[in-house]
């Protein structure tokens, strides 16, 4: 396993060093499929939208500040390319899961403590499928931030800043689209709209 860091790896990119655009790319390629999976909700586009990311990932490494952390960094160039990705497709469907083993998300897993309760992994099964389901009917803004506050777990100001908009606009967002969701699966689980 490669043990150099990933400031090592973008100096070594910036030289123009092969090796280390597959090392970096290789390192990140799962994290920023998730991400574009999540915030696109659709395999082919998902595959579309990180392809295009990893090329702003490799041509803009000169912008990348060497002091500063390579995550977040790459993250912002992910959602950045989706949102702009997102605005030339249509809406599509947002998935809150991601996929860890053989169709099993780590959702599933955490729901189902004991993987042989058949009982317990059919209903967890049953809720995300109806909560996919009514994500569906958001707005996409809606579940872009909800994706990056739930999923990425980023702050109000950090999904402001990241997408342009104010810290009001974000709280707003996110109270309209649980309020939607909420009242979406009330019948469902008999809750109070």
């Amino acid at each position: 396993m490669n043990t150099r860091d990933d400031r090592q790896l973008v100096l070594e990119c910036r030289r123009g060093e092969e090796y280390a655009y597959r090392v970096l790319l290789s390192r990140y390629e799962g994290y920023i499929y998730s991400l574009s999976f999540r915030l696109t909700g659709q395999r082919e586009d998902a595959l579309e939208l990180a392809q295009e990311a990893m090329l702003k990932i490799v041509t803009g490494l000169d912008s990348y500040q060497i002091n500063r952390p390579f995550k977040p960094w790459l993250r912002q160039v992910v959602i950045n390319t989706g949102i702009n990705f997102l605005r030339r497709q249509s809406p599509g469907i947002l998935s809150l899961d991601q996929e860890i083993d053989n169709g099993l998300t780590l959702g599933d897993n955490l729901a189902a403590d004991d993987r042989g309760n058949p009982q317990l992994r059919m209903e967890w099964l049953e809720t995300r499928k109806m909560l996919e389901m009514a994500m569906q009917g958001l707005p996409r803004e809606y579940r872009l931030v909800l994706t990056l506050r739930h999923q990425e777990g980023l702050s109000y100001q950090e999904i402001a800043d990241l997408i342009g908009i104010p810290v009001g606009t974000v709280k707003t967002y996110l109270f309209r689209a649980r309020n939607k969701l909420r009242v979406t699966l009330s019948d469902v689980y008999g809750w109070e709209a």
